[in-house]
């Protein structure tokens, strides 16, 4: 998993870049085999002298095999922006997994195989 992160108009010190790698590999953790790029885009659209809800950020996960997860947030403070973006990451990427097996489950059940034994289904139809 390559994470790449882009900004313009912010300045990133080595804790919010360290807390950003952090919190999208705990958001992505069930993924994180099936993700190839993160690339987050950190933008000041005010410029860095005016203050105000101006930090815009978006982050695009491309998963392999798949349309890739995209979201985008703003807030006045970098780190709070990544906290609320990364939380809202992590559910989508838990019910991305959860399709990919409800999936799987009913293919190899159109196909006649017997998942009690793979998913733990005893005595269900």
């Amino acid at each position: 998993m390559q994470v790449f992160i882009h900004s313009h108009g912010i300045n990133l010190s080595e804790s919010v870049i360290r807390q950003t790698y952090q919190k999208l590999e705990l958001a992505l953790d069930r993924l994180e085999e099936d993700i190839e790029t993160i690339h987050v885009y950190l933008v000041d659209t005010n410029g860095p002298l005016l203050g105000g809800v101006d930090k815009s950020c978006r982050i695009v996960v491309q998963v392999r095999r798949q349309d890739c997860i995209e979201m985008e947030d703003i807030d006045s403070h970098v780190d709070a922006v990544i906290d609320r973006l990364t939380d809202r990451l992590g559910v989508a990427a838990s019910r991305r997994v959860e399709a990919l097996l409800r999936n799987k489950k009913t293919t190899r059940r159109w196909l006649g195989f017997d998942d009690s034994l793979v998913f733990g289904d005893h005595g269900k139809n």
